[in-house]
C-alpha cells in the first residue's frame, strides 16, 4: 500500500515543482525555490528507499547511502522555508549557510563507504536488500548508525521547535489587517507543512523506541510497515496540498521592512510591517493595462507585467487573484474580450475576418477565444454578432 502512496507522491511532487518553477507565470520566489529543493530531496530519498525495499538497489549499488546526507538538509530547509514565507526573505544570508553544516558532516562521515571498492560495496548492498534491518546495524561511516540517527532526530526536534515559535508569533502579531484572509491561508499551510515534519519525527521516534524494546529480527517488518505508512502519508500530503490550494503560492504580499529604533540598543533595526492599503497598486495596474494594452501581446506573462509596473510579482499575483478575483490568464482575457467587443461594435467585421480579429486581440487560438468570450458574455461570438445585427 505505502509503495503506491510513495509513487503517487513522487508524481504529485514533480507536478508541484512544475507549478512552482516551470509553469508559465510561475512566481519563482525564493521561498518557492526552497520548497522545490525540499521536494527534490524527499523524492530522491523515497526513490532510494524504494530501490532498497524492492531489491533493485543491487542494480545501482553506487546509489546506496547517497540519500543519507541529504536527510540532514530537510530540517534546516523546512525552517528556512517557513521563515522566508513569513518574513518575505529574498535569499540566504551568510549566517544561513551554517544550517548546512550537519549535511557537510554527514557527507564526510560516509566518505569511507562512498570510496569503498565496488566489489565490497556490492556485497553490503546485497545484504541490505536481503535484510532491511542490516542497514541500521552496518556502520557505513566513521560514526555508528545509531549516533547518526540520534543526531538527525535531535536536529529535527530543535528546528521544529523554532518553526512552531515562528508561526505562533507571526499569527499573534498580525491580526485584524486587510490581508488577514490570505495570512490565514498561508499560516494554515505552514502549520500543515510543519505538522508533516512533526509526524515524520514521530515516525523516527517510533522506530528508535521499538528498536530498543523489541527484538529487531522478529518485529522489524512490523516496525518498518508502521513507519513507512506514516512517512508515505506525510509525503503524499506534502506533495498534494499546494495542488489543491494554489492560493498559498501567492505567499504573504505587501510584507515590508522599515528601520526603527531598537528598544534594547541605540541602533536601528529592521522590523516587519504589512502595508494596509494597496489601492495605489490597483489603480496603477488598471491604468497600465488600458494605456499600454500589453494584453495584445499573445505571449505576455505575469513576470513581464510585474517588471513593467515595478510591482513585486507576489503582490501583483495577490491583487489579481484576490481583488479582481480571477486567475492571471482570465484577467488578461477579460481585457482582450473587452477590446474585441469594442471593435466589433465599431463594425470591424465589415472589412476583416473574425480570425484576424482573434489574432489582433492577442489570442493564441480560436478555441481559447471562444471559451474566454463565452465566459465574459455568456454566449458564443457568433451569437453575440447575431444579436448585435438584430438590434441594428
Amino acid at each position: 500500500m505505502f509503495e503506491v502512496l510513495y509513487i503517487g507522491s513522487i508524481f504529485c511532487a514533480l507536478l508541484t515543482i512544475y507549478l512552482l518553477l516551470f509553469k508559465e507565470n510561475a512566481i519563482r520566489s525564493y521561498s518557492n525555490y526552497i520548497f522545490s529543493v525540499i521536494l527534490f530531496v524527499e523524492i530522491y530519498s523515497v526513490i532510494i528507499y524504494l530501490l532498497i525495499y524492492t531489491g533493485l538497489i543491487n542494480d545501482f549499488p553506487l546509489l546506496y547511502k547517497t540519500a543519507a546526507p541529504f536527510n540532514f538538509l530537510i530540517a534546516p530547509l523546512a525552517y528556512l522555508y517557513v521563515k522566508s514565507v513569513l518574513f518575505n526573505k529574498k535569499g540566504l544570508s551568510p549566517i544561513d549557510f551554517l544550517h548546512f553544516l550537519p549535511f557537510v558532516f554527514a557527507v564526510v562521515n560516509y566518505l569511507p563507504f562512498f570510496l569503498m571498492p565496488i566489489a565490497e560495496k556490492k556485497l553490503i548492498v546485497l545484504l541490505a536488500s536481503y535484510d532491511l534491518s542490516y542497514s541500521f546495524r552496518y556502520q557505513a561511516g566513521y560514526f555508528p548508525e545509531y549516533l547518526i540517527f540520534a543526531i538527525k532526530i535531535l536536529q529535527s526536534i530543535l528546528y521544529l521547535i523554532v518553526q512552531w515559535k515562528l508561526i505562533g508569533g507571526f499569527k499573534k502579531e498580525n491580526k485584524n489587517i486587510p490581508i488577514q484572509s490570505q495570512i490565514k491561508k498561508v499560516v494554515k499551510w505552514l502549520k500543515i507543512f510543519t505538522w508533516i515534519f512533526t509526524s515524520i519525527l514521530i515516525g523516527f521516534l517510533f522506530l528508535a523506541f521499538f528498536f530498543n524494546v523489541l527484538p529487531v529480527d522478529r518485529y522489524f517488518e512490523f516496525i518498518n510497515l508502521v513507519q513507512s505508512l506514516l512517512l508515505s502519508v506525510s509525503f503524499f500530503t506534502l506533495s498534494t496540498y499546494i495542488l489543491l490550494n494554489s492560493a498559498v503560492l501567492d505567499g504573504l504580499p505587501f510584507i515590508k521592512y522599515r528601520l526603527q529604533e531598537s528598544s534594547i540598543s541605540n541602533k536601528q533595526e529592521r522590523r516587519l510591517f504589512i502595508v494596509e492599503n494597496y489601492e495605489k497598486e490597483i489603480a496603477q495596474i488598471e491604468t497600465y493595462m488600458k494605456e499600454q494594452k500589453v494584453f495584445l501581446n499573445p505571449k505576455i506573462t505575469l513576470t513581464q507585467i510585474s517588471a513593467g509596473l515595478e510591482i513585486p510579482i507576489k503582490d501583483l499575483s495577490y491583487i489579481i487573484n484576490n481583488h479582481f478575483q480571477v486567475r492571471f490568464n482570465d484577467y488578461i482575457n477579460q481585457y482582450r474580450i473587452s477590446y474585441i467587443t469594442l471593435i466589433l461594435d465599431e463594425g470591424y467585421l465589415s472589412n476583416f475576418t473574425i480570425d484576424s480579429l482573434i489574432k489582433k486581440a492577442g489570442f493564441s487560438s480560436k478555441s481559447t477565444f471562444n471559451a474566454a468570450f463565452k465566459k465574459v458574455h455568456d454566449c458564443t461570438p457568433s451569437q453575440y454578432i447575431s444579436k448585435k445585427n438584430t438590434t441594428l
